[in-house]
């Protein structure tokens, strides 16, 4: 399995922009080929802080999920809503053993 994290930041008063946009990735993101979780967060302490938490069952999911259409057209759609660039980790989970 794979996870992303993703992080980014809305400019001041475009929070609600910005997460009416992320919304519309949620259904046709969880309905792809190998995605596990797919769900973005707010941060209590900094509204217009917002963090991505995806889980994927491989590489190739995510590869595919990268070149989809709407994964695509995000950037344009946060053009201007955005303080800074998006910061994004991809891990690789693996088992863990419990003694």
């Amino acid at each position: 399995m794979h996870i992303i994290i993703a992080e980014m930041k809305a400019l001041p008063g475009k929070v609600e922009q910005v997460t009416a946009v992320l919304e519309t990735m949620l259904a046709p993101s969880r309905a792809e080929p190998g995605c596990i979780s797919y769900r973005f967060f707010c941060s209590h302490e900094d509204s217009e802080r917002i963090m991505f938490y995806e889980q994927w069952q491989d590489m190739a999911a995510i590869e595919f999920h990268f070149a989809t259409e709407h994964f695509e057209a995000l950037g344009g759609q946060l053009d201007g809503l955005l303080d800074g660039e998006p910061k994004m980790d991809i891990f690789e989970a693996s088992a863990v053993s419990v003694p």
